[in-house]
């Protein structure tokens, strides 16, 4: 990282920052791509040529949106490119924060489109090799892990690597899904991410354009997902027409101000809006879910550490900043806004402040050994549905070198006996008091509850570093469970007989 960048991890640890509660309700990120005529490029247009113009050296947010707009000095971000003017008069080293990238070198001869990456069969998608390349030499599939982490601090939810709730970047009192100053710094810090990689890459900006509209039909999506394509829920249908049609009147009477939607668009199905009448959609996640392979996890939707590879996070995200920035349009707020700039600014110097505080070092987990040969009814019978193609409950429930959601793994490249060995009597983080799996008494088994549906009734409550969770996994927008009754009754017969773990050969 840059000398600029320590600067500003010193001028952090100055912030003061107000004590909130807060938690790891769900969402992951948004992504932005601050359209400034005069200094950064549209989220609606191919390529971008500077960046967001933020000013002053604070960086403070609070529940009211319109309040917390984060700043952020143009001489603390990290000095990078060519060229030492702001083009305003004023001469000072290059601040990718507030004068964006200058193209990459590999822009003029990289491949267009998307990279096939196969493993187990399965074919997902990734950007070219030389942004995967990039994002790993600026740490930015480490500091985007970290950046969700440090808004689940007060939750218990964090999951570091590096610690980051003590570590000298400020908690923000805006934790995920609990306010509406985190719903819009969602959408700032994704804005942030996509026009970068615009500025980078501008002959072949195409990678980091989200869909024009949600997609609905499988000729919508990339060849290589159509035939596992899969039709949506009611529900989701219905609030992917409000994201679509967002700039109508009684749409955008629903979301007093931009925060709001960004909860909205971030967060789990039915969590409650401060403000607002309506309740979040669960969309974001929705469209994480749908892109997920149960058994090619290492760039996949699920895997935290490495989702930004995957080529359909940029097409999802750039989805929810188009819905976004139509929003602004249609309540009349401009691309040269001072608050937007600041606000993804601040999004760009946080993710370099959380830069400088992983390990330089820090290198892609080894490959490791092959997989043992197992039986048994875990093996065999349970386990497979937890990595079928259509739930893909190991898309975000990989190893746990994958950083795998709530800390559960079900599949993926690890044992079933160690699957089992992480399910047994283990506490859960989203289930209060329940433990994931209580041999004999799969209606005290948080599993079973979740994936029946039946978690909601459960009685749970709240303890010391578990929430809870109550909708039914895997996610379903009508809240319904989507396993079987044969699958059901598989799952409920291995609790029941005691949860037996697998045998090695």
């Amino acid at each position: 990282m840059t000398l600029g960048a320590l600067f500003l991890l010193s001028a952090l640890q100055c912030v003061a920052c107000s004590g909130d509660d807060g938690g790891g309700a769900g969402g992951a990120g948004d992504e932005s791509t601050a359209d400034n005529s005069s200094s950064s490029g549209s989220s609606t247009t191919g390529s971008t040529t500077a960046g967001t113009g933020g000013s002053g050296p604070s960086t403070t947010s609070s529940g009211d949106p319109s309040t917390s707009s984060s700043t952020a000095s143009s001489s603390t971000g990290a000095v990078t490119g060519g060229g030492d003017s702001t083009g305003t008069g004023d001469t000072h080293p290059k601040d990718h924060c507030v004068d964006g990238y200058d193209p990459h070198p590999s822009d003029a001869a990289m491949k267009d489109g998307p990279t096939e990456y196969t493993k187990n069969g399965q074919i997902d998608l990734t950007v070219q090799p030389e942004v995967i390349s990039w994002m790993e030499e600026n740490e930015w599939q480490a500091a985007h892990f970290e950046w969700h982490s440090i808004r689940r601090c007060r939750g218990g939810q964090s999951m570091s690597r590096v610690n980051i709730c003590s570590s000298a970047v400020t908690v923000p009192s805006d934790q995920e899904c609990k306010t509406t100053g985190d719903g819009y710094q969602f959408l700032a810090m994704h804005r942030h991410m996509i026009q970068s990689l615009k500025q980078l890459w501008p002959k072949h900006s195409e990678q980091f354009e989200g869909f024009k509209k949600f997609p609905t039909t499988a000729e919508e999506v990339p060849q290589q997902w159509r035939s596992d394509f899969r039709a949506w829920s009611a529900t989701t249908l219905a609030n992917a027409k409000i994201g679509d049609e967002i700039d109508k009147p009684e749409n955008l009477s629903r979301f007093p101000d931009e925060g709001a939607l960004g909860m909205w668009l971030q967060c789990f199905a039915g969590q409650a809006i401060p403000g607002a009448s309506v309740q979040a959609s669960g969309l974001h996640g929705d469209l994480h879910f749908k892109w997920v392979r149960s058994n090619n996890t290492d760039h996949g939707l699920g895997n935290q550490f490495t989702n930004i590879d995957n080529y359909m996070f940029w097409k999802l995200h750039g989805w929810i900043d188009n819905v976004w920035e139509k929003y602004r349009v249609a309540k009349g707020l401009t691309p040269t806004d001072q608050k937007l700039k600041d606000a993804v600014a601040a999004q760009c110097y946080e993710m370099d402040a959380i830069a400088q505080v992983i390990n330089p070092d820090l290198k892609p987990d080894e490959p490791g050994e092959p997989l043992p040969t197992e039986s048994g009814v875990f093996h065999t019978t349970v386990r497979p549905i937890f990595e079928s193609a259509i739930h893909k409950c190991s898309g975000c429930h990989a190893a746990p070198s994958t950083g795998p959601q709530a800390g559960l793994s079900l599949g993926g490249d690890i044992s079933s006996t160690d699957i089992v060995a992480g399910l047994v009597n283990k506490a859960s983080k989203g289930g209060g008091q329940f433990k994931l799996v209580v041999p004999g008494n799969p209606d005290q088994s948080w599993l079973y509850l979740k994936v029946a549906g039946t978690a909601a009734q459960a009685g749970c409550r709240a303890a010391a570093g578990a929430t809870c969770q109550t909708g039914v996994m895997p996610q379903a927008a009508d809240g319904k469970p989507s396993v079987t009754s044969a699958e059901l009754a598989a799952l409920r017969s291995w609790i029941q007989s005691g949860a037996p773990a697998p045998t090695k050969e």
